[in-house]
């Protein structure tokens, strides 16, 4: 119950809320294990569950009506996903899938629903956190209407990268675990026009690309690109 405890406390989405109020919810929450490529909820489905990440990673899918499907995130442990339909009822807005051997603790919308309604403090720190997400997107579609790949590139490392310095800010050596194919989904481009981009980054030496891998190596420079 202690790790349990440990993964609340540490999830972003979470982190204003008391101490003693993540407790209980992790009281309540249960291990659910994924090989890698198993759906853990598809897009469209009731919104039943919150999830936190242990061990492993999520890729998080969109599919448009043509058919087209589109990653818009690849989550690692420490971060959760559901949250949307877990407060709202409403149906999965994207598909959640394993992208490697996965566990998660799982907190129903029941359960979650039930623990917030005695909770005040914690429902309205929930709700600022939820405001600065929302925030967060909206950024999202400034840098798709005002940046050019390589601006929106560097960008999209430096908030994904991890470890991050006391300033919240991605360090040399942060590195992040994601494909050029997952990248260009996120920038709505093609793999190999990212491909190009980060040959670009690589020859200036700010980072290191490999297979399935990106490492800052200058992030001062990504950050004045940016």
């Amino acid at each position: 119950m202690q790790e349990h405890e440990q993964v609340f406390l540490e999830l972003p989405l979470l982190a204003k809320l008391p101490h003693e109020d993540l407790r209980e919810l992790a009281s309540i929450a249960r291990v659910q294990n994924f090989r890698t490529g198993a759906v853990i909820f598809r897009q469209g489905e009731p919104g039943d569950s919150l999830h936190a990440i242990v061990e492993g990673a999520v890729r998080i899918d969109v599919v448009a009506p043509g058919g087209n499907e589109s990653t818009m995130a690849v989550l690692g442990p420490g971060e959760c996903f559901g949250e949307l339909a877990i407060l709202d009822g409403r149906p999965r807005s994207a598909n959640a899938i394993a992208n490697q051997p996965t566990k998660t603790l799982v907190v129903t919308r029941a359960d979650f629903i039930h623990w917030l309604a005695v909770k005040p403090t914690s429902a309205l720190l929930l709700l600022e956190t939820l405001s600065l997400r929302l925030r967060s997107t909206n950024e999202s579609f400034i840098d798709l209407a005002f940046f050019d790949l390589g601006h929106r590139l560097a960008r999209r490392l430096l908030r994904l990268a991890e470890p991050k310095d006391e300033t919240g800010r991605a360090r040399p050596g942060s590195r992040i675990g994601i494909t050029q194919s997952a990248l260009a989904s996120m920038l709505g481009v093609s793999r190999e026009s990212v491909n190009k981009q980060l040959g670009v980054f690589a020859h200036k030496g700010w980072i290191q690309s490999g297979r399935g891998l990106v490492e800052i190596r200058d992030p001062r420079a990504l950050r004045e690109l940016d």
